[in-house]
Order: structure tokens, then C-alpha cells, then sequence
């Protein structure tokens, strides 16, 4: 999984491509190691004593040599009991999921001590200690809350321990230098994600200092995006990503012309690199009138994002990446728009002066990947049709076709902000809609995530919709990002949270706005 990553910078984008001159080298610059890797991922004997190690019998090695295993009813799971069934709108069969209250108070984890000290064994048994890691243990968390935002379960399950790693004294993370372990309340383990590389320091390069590497970002993210920080530290490329050498990255945040949090994006940090600049999109203008010839009743998924014009040079891909996961099994990608075509109001309410109903509420799941907020996401730099900021307020979703909005985004679900929780900020915009899925911190940039996500849906052992993004997220984003998922809860418990995509499993019925009442939330790390 993840075959398309691109690494600003180290990775070779798509020709042609002008380049920006890197600044002359500053009187303050300083020198960091260079790394040489010797080998990357795990070999089948490694792979085998690892799963020995956790007491796993089947974990899967990816030919790049990363390793998974996720179990299939222990990983993420919350109680339920089944419900009555129907069809949808479109003329789908949907069995409803009742969330059973009394079983998720009861559930029980793993003590944080001795799931560190647990895991540390097993890796040393297996050889597989991952060198300059510490480990830290977490947990997932479920809350739910009646439509007073009154708590009515707040519960822990499943505890995680992860590795933060470091190269000469700075963060080494990313896909490629991950070890993650989780474990149910009984100890065993529910998923397993180790993918490293061996490396050897080499030499040294010079880097950038402050001013310089704070320039370089703010050159490439381009002036709709104010840059805060540009951090140095070694970025692991996924283990596809074939490389021979690691040299220091820079890691460059910022906010973009409306405030909203800019996903992170990776740049080189040595003095002589030079920035490839990612052409224009090509994309046509869109027409401004929607297309009348589309009809429901059938399976089919749209996407969008905001991509060069908002500083984030892998947009393209990552919505290609989705879009083809989904043509390849012959379901149809009913709209796709990026930079100036991607509008706020495909996504707002007609109510509201939008057009959702044309696009992001007439398909079945919409992705969108861009810059966010915990109150909207942006399209400020790109568009303005009608404006520049898709609001919560803007939003009124499931009144037409869509079961899944997948937003890959920064802190469209943080816990609370501006003095308003979760469900305060997102509650209001469920019609009908099964679940938003997106990250309760900033996220990374990514042009892998789309196809990552879109497999988990529909590989041959496919996931639940909310399991298939926390899963897409482990495996592409840095550990310190945490991923989130909501919906809502009808009469009688009645959730959509075990959904699977159309066809690859059971989905719940439409819960309207009138028979809400309450919302559950999910988190955890990636």
C-alpha cells in the first residue's frame, strides 16, 4: 500500500518542472549527519519471529517489507448488538447497529505499565528494538453524549504503545521509522504496524539556519500561506519509498489567509538542495452550472482538494490515488476537483446558498483534502465560489445521498474549541449522514492517504468505514497525529458506526436530524 508517496524535495516528481534556487549558504548554517541505509523493513524470518514475539500466528509482510496485523473483531471494537433492517434511500439493504451502553462502560484496558513493559519484551525477544526509540503508551477513546451534550459514556479501549524515535538528537518519524503495537483489556494484541529501516551515519551535509529554512518554506507554500515554524528533524519516507540515503528534512507548518492550521509539509533542509515547483493544475475551468444528467440509485464517490494554490503540492496525486482505487472496481468517481475548481459550495447547503446536492451530498462518500479548522475547512487562495471557508454552519449533510464525509484535514475534529465541543461545532450538520472521519490535531500532507484508505474499504478482507480511515491514518501519518471519527445515535441506540462501504458489508440506515438523539466520538493516535 501507499506505492505513490512523494517526498519534496528527495522523491522525483512528474516533469517538467522549473526549479527555485536554493539561497546562498548563511554564515550561521550548521552541519547534520547523513545517513546511509543499509536495508529497509523486516525479512520473513524477522517478520515470523516477530509475530512469535506478540503471540501472532498470521502477520502480513508487504513487499517492501513493512509489517501489519490487525485483528479483525478486536481492533477498535465497541459493542453493539444487532438491530432491525431496511433500505436506504438508493434501494440499499442497511442493518441497523444498537450501541450497547452497559457493555461499553464494562469495557476494561490494558495498564499502560505493563503494556510498555510487555512490548519491550517481546521486541527483544524478536531482536527488533527499534534503535533511538522510547516508548510511549496511549489509549483509543470512545465518548458519547445525548443531545445535550449531557456524557453518557466516556471509556477507554484499547491501549497503545508507540515509539518516538530520534536521528543526531531530532525527530525521526514518519511511515518508514513507525512501531506501534495495540492491545485489548486482556492483554492480546489487536494491530501491529513495524516498519524501519537500518541506517549508518555516512558524513555530514550543511543546513540551512532559522532565517534560512523559515524562507524556504514560506518559498514554496507560496503567499496564501504564513508560515510559524520549520523545524529540522528526519523524515521517513514509507518503506516503497526506495531510498539509499537520509538526509535532514524541514518540517513547515502554518496558517494559511483565512487562519485555518496548513497541513505540515516536508522539505529538504540542506543548503544546496533544490525545490522542484509542481505545475499549475491543468484542469479546464468547470463549468459554473452543475450537470443535470446524474441520478441516484447507484453506488459512487466524489472528491476534492486544495492543492498548489494553497501551498500542498501533493493534492493531485492523493485525489488520484482515491479516485483510481475506486474506478479500478468499476465504481464511479462522479466529480473530482482540485485548486481553483474545488468550490466551497459543493459542499454548503442549499439552504445555506450552496450546491451540495449537486456533488458532495449526491455521492455516496466525499474526500476532501485541504487546509482546516475545528469550524470549517478552506479553499481560501484557490476559489471563492461562494466564498473562501466551508463553515459547520455552512454544512447540512445525508439530506441528500451521502453516508460518509472523509475529511483529510487538520483539527476539523478537535475535542473542543472555542468553547464548543465536538458535537456542538459538527452535530448540526448530520441529516441523514453516517459519519465525518478526520483528525482531531494537524495533520501531515500526504499523497498516499487516499489510496490507502480507499484499499481498507475495499480489499478482499475489507474494514469499517471508521476503521478503514484510523487504519489509512496509522499507516501514513506521524504517531503524534491523532485521528478522529463521529456520528450520530438514534432512537434506541441506533448508530452507523460499524458501517462498511456499499457492498463490502452490512451499513445502518439514515438517522435524520428529527430522530437524533445523542453523538459518539472516537480518537486515537496514529
Amino acid at each position: 500500500m501507499g506505492k505513490r508517496h512523494v517526498l519534496i524535495g528527495v522523491a522525483v516528481l512528474a516533469a517538467p518542472l522549473a526549479v527555485i534556487a536554493p539561497p546562498p549558504v548563511s554564515a550561521a548554517a550548521r552541519s547534520l549527519p547523513v545517513f546511509t541505509v543499509r536495508s529497509a523493513g523486516l525479512s520473513q524470518a524477522q517478520a515470523a519471529a516477530l509475530g512469535r514475539a506478540f503471540g501472532l500466528r498470521n502477520v502480513d509482510r508487504s513487499a517492501d517489507g513493512a509489517v501489519r496485523f490487525m485483528s479483525t473483531s478486536g481492533f477498535l471494537a465497541v459493542p453493539t448488538k444487532a438491530g432491525p433492517r431496511g433500505v436506504d434511500e438508493d434501494g440499499n439493504a442497511t442493518t441497523a447497529a444498537l450501541l450497547d451502553l452497559a457493555a461499553l462502560k464494562r469495557v476494561r484496558t490494558l495498564n499502560s505499565q505493563v503494556a510498555l513493559a510487555r512490548t519491550a519484551k517481546a521486541l527483544a525477544g524478536a531482536k527488533l528494538v527499534p534503535a533511538g526509540g522510547r516508548a510511549k503508551a496511549s489509549n483509543t477513546t470512545v465518548q458519547t453524549v445525548d443531545r445535550r451534550g449531557r456524557t453518557t459514556a466516556d471509556v477507554k479501549i484499547d491501549t497503545t504503545v508507540s515509539y518516538a524515535r530520534t536521528l543526531a538528537g531530532l525527530p525521526y518519524e514518519g511511515p518508514g521509522a513507525k512501531v506501534r503495537v495495540g492491545y485489548d483489556g486482556n492483554g492480546a494484541v489487536t494491530s501491529l504496524f513495524y516498519g524501519t529501516r537500518d541506517l549508518a551515519q555516512t558524513g555530514t551535509v550543511p543546513v540551512l539556519d532559522a532565517a534560512g529554512s523559515l524562507q524556504r518554506c514560506a518559498r514554496f507554500m507560496g503567499t496564501g500561506v504564513k508560515v510559524t515554524s520549520a523545524t529540522p528533524y528526519y523524515f521517513a519516507a514509507p518503506l516503497s519509498t526506495r531510498l539509499t540515503r537520509l538526509e535532514p528534512s524541514l518540517r513547515c507548518a502554518g496558517v494559511d489567509a483565512g487562519g485555518n492550521a496548513t497541513q505540515t509539509v516536508t522539505l529538504p533542509a540542506t543548503v544546496n538542495a533544490t525545490l522542484p515547483t509542481v505545475p499549475a493544475d491543468p484542469q479546464p475551468p468547470r463549468p459554473r452550472v452543475a450537470p443535470q444528467d446524474r441520478a441516484y440509485k447507484r453506488v459512487d464517490v466524489g472528491s476534492e482538494g486544495t492543492g498548489v494554490c494553497s501551498g500542498l503540492p501533493n493534492t493531485k496525486t492523493n485525489l488520484a490515488s482515491f479516485n483510481n482505487a475506486f474506478t479500478s472496481r468499476n465504481i464511479p468517481v462522479e466529480f473530482s476537483w482540485s485548486d481553483a475548481n474545488a468550490w466551497e459550495q459543493d459542499f454548503k447547503d442549499p439552504s445555506k446558498g450552496g450546491d451540495d446536492s449537486n456533488y458532495a451530498d449526491h455521492v455516496d462518500m466525499a474526500y476532501w483534502q485541504g487546509h482546516g479548522s475545528p469550524t470549517g475547512f478552506s479553499f481560501s487562495g484557490c476559489s471563492s465560489n461562494d466564498d473562501t471557508k466551508l463553515s459547520n454552519t455552512d454544512a447540512r449533510w445525508g439530506n441528500g445521498d451521502v453516508e460518509w464525509m472523509s475529511l483529510f484535514t487538520c483539527l476539523i475534529l478537535e475535542g473542543t474549541s472555542g468553547g464548543k465541543a465536538w458535537w456542538q461545532r459538527w452535530g448540526p450538520a448530520f441529516d441523514g449522514l453516517h459519519q465525518i472521519n478526520s483528525f482531531h490535531t494537524v495533520s501531515k500532507h500526504s499523497s498516499d492517504h487516499g489510496v490507502q484508505y480507499a484499499t481498507y474499504l475495499l480489499r478482499s478482507n475489507p474494514l469499517p468505514v471508521r476503521k478503514a480511515w484510523a487504519a489509512a491514518s496509522i499507516d501514513d501519518q506521524p504517531s503524534d497525529v491523532v485521528w478522529a471519527n463521529m456520528g450520530v445515535i438514534g432512537a434506541n441506540g441506533s448508530v452507523t458506526m460499524n458501517d462498511y462501504f456499499w457492498n463490502r458489508g452490512p451499513v445502518g440506515p439514515d438517522i435524520p436530524a428529527s430522530a437524533v438523539t445523542g453523538y459518539w466520538y472516537l480518537r486515537g493516535i496514529s
